[in-house]
């Protein structure tokens, strides 16, 4: 029975590793971040290469930079939009392992959850 339960609690915490990263990786890839251009202090933005050599006039920088601002929020409508998909999937994935779980250990995990759902929110507002 203990060997069990820690059998299911290891998966427990691999399927949140897994869920969290997915969620991570979108998140991610929808604000176009990427985390280790620190490491390559020469790394120019894609966008800045696209117009390296090139003598842009102010208004050229200036609309440009207009069009940047208007993707990014196309960008960021798009993945508010996701976020739902997102949700129920992890939702399901919650409900599935909440199955595996004994009625008695079934409260500790719903409140688990219901923390991990309450920090998602606070992050997001």
């Amino acid at each position: 029975m203990r060997q069990t339960a820690r059998m299911i609690g290891a998966l427990l915490l691999a399927a949140t590793f897994v869920v969290g990263g997915l969620a991570g990786m979108a998140a991610e890839e929808a604000l176009g971040l990427d985390w280790f251009d620190f490491l390559d202090e020469d790394a120019v933005p894609a966008d800045e290469r696209l117009f390296s050599g090139m003598s842009l006039t102010d208004a050229q920088r200036e609309r440009i930079e207009d069009i940047r601002d208007r993707r990014e929020d196309r960008l960021e409508a798009y993945w508010e939009g996701r976020l739902p998909d997102i949700q129920r999937i992890a939702d399901e994935s919650y409900n599935e392992m909440r199955q595996v779980l004994t009625p008695e250990q079934r409260p500790a995990f719903d409140r688990r959850v219901s923390g991990l759902r309450s920090r998602v929110s606070a992050d997001r507002d």
